[in-house]
């Protein structure tokens, strides 16, 4: 045991996290693009969306084989997305992150209960990675992802021992009910649509991880990201009408507040701290 903690602190180590961040971002691209549309994330494999012919394992290494095809595809010369190295460097960069904060030299805890909660929150990150993205694709959240992934890491978390359960079990019913009441009022008040309820279920989801006291940090990170992104983009389009309202406009949130978990999974601990000081 002392063997792999010793392990566990190596740079080495760090390189195997990547690496493992690299590969499932390489799938999450395929989750993403499949289930909006309903199909098989298993069958058939990788194939260019526009010549339908399948992708040669040396042609589907994260990053690297995208920069090798100048992404195109091999066989038809069809652009790819640069969505596709995006998702792979993003999910290695957070696989990264969390095996520092969790894992690494730093870490407290047996070794057993390290690797748990990189295996929990490397998960719940991936999730909010493929979600974020098909939200902004499509602008819904699957109820095929977010109903399980509440269930499933609820459960889960228990293996992290980090917030209690009642905490957490309080987080997915206020998380839940928090939109609905918004997503209410606009439909019964105001006589339209507001927050979808798909935001309501990927709140919940993160209160089943992160615990009630985590989804006032992740609201307020998210409004403000988004209002920092969103305005912008308004603006550039040069559409004036649409610039004087934003109430018309429609925004996913799903992405930002995925943006507000992980800001708290990597430092909730010191925000919560800085609100609410001890003693």
């Amino acid at each position: 045991m002392d063997a792999i903690a010793d392990f566990l602190s190596t740079p080495w180590a760090l390189a195997c996290a990547v690496g493992l961040g690299g590969i499932w971002g390489s799938f999450f691209n395929v989750v993403i693009a499949r289930v909006p549309r309903g199909e098989s994330i298993v069958r058939p494999p990788s194939r260019c969306m526009s010549c339908q012919a399948p992708v040669r394992a040396w042609d589907n290494i994260p990053v690297l084989s995208y920069l090798l095809l100048r992404g195109r595809c091999r066989r038809c010369g069809a652009h790819i997305s640069v969505r596709y190295p995006l998702v792979e460097i993003l999910t290695a960069a957070i696989a990264a992150g969390i095996y520092w904060k969790f894992v690494g030299a730093d870490a407290s805890g047996p070794v057993a209960i390290r690797l748990g909660r990189f295996a929990v929150y490397f998960t719940f990150a991936s999730v909010l990675i493929v979600l974020g993205f098909i939200d902004l694709d499509t602008k819904r959240l699957p109820d095929a992802i977010t109903l399980p992934g509440i269930v499933i890491l609820f459960f889960a978390t228990f293996a992290a021992h980090d917030a209690p359960w009642t905490e957490r079990l309080i987080g997915v019913a206020a998380g839940y009910l928090f939109v609905r009441l918004i997503a209410d009022f606009y439909y019964y008040v105001l006589k339209r649509e507001g927050m979808g309820l798909g935001d309501g279920k990927l709140l919940a989801l993160m209160g089943a991880v992160l615990g009630w006291k985590s989804l006032p940090v992740v609201v307020f990170v998210a409004s403000v990201v988004g209002t920092a992104v969103s305005i912008p983009i308004l603006l550039a389009t040069r559409d004036r009408a649409a610039a004087k309202s934003l109430r018309h406009v429609e925004v996913p949130f799903g992405p930002f507040l995925a943006v507000g978990a992980l800001v708290y999974l990597f430092v909730g601990d010191q925000i919560l701290a800085l609100v609410i000081p001890a003693g």
